[in-house]
């Protein structure tokens, strides 16, 4: 909960109408099969496909809170805060939201500081 997430600076953000973030970010593949993908024509001009991920009011929100100074746990408070929840339910979205965009090489996590 003391690591700080941090955004890839390969995400492209577009701020909606609706205010919401649609997020785009190129599509990582295991060498294998991008040279598989790279053989049936799917990647343009040598760049790997472009995925998005349209995010809601809540994604939103702790998508906006990572800067690389924020804790999880920080991140977590503040969502607890606006969605009047308790803490530990917020503390298990927020962590497993951040887990699944770690998975999809969205951001990275900095080391145990406090915070």
């Amino acid at each position: 909960m003391s690591c700080k997430p941090v955004k890839n600076r390969d995400i492209d953000e577009t701020r909606m109408d609706s205010g919401l973030l649609m997020l785009s970010y190129p599509l990582r593949l295991k060498p294998l099969f991008a040279d598989v993908a790279k053989r049936f024509g799917m990647w343009k001009d040598g760049s790997p496909p472009i995925k998005r991920l349209e995010l809601d009011e809540m994604g939103t929100l702790v998508w906006d809170m990572i800067d690389g100074k924020n804790s999880v746990r920080k991140i977590a408070e503040e969502f607890a805060a606006k969605y009047q929840v308790l803490p530990r339910e917020a503390e298990v979205a927020t962590a497993s939201f951040l887990r699944d965009l770690g998975k999809r090489g969205l951001i990275a996590f900095r080391g145990k500081h406090s915070g």
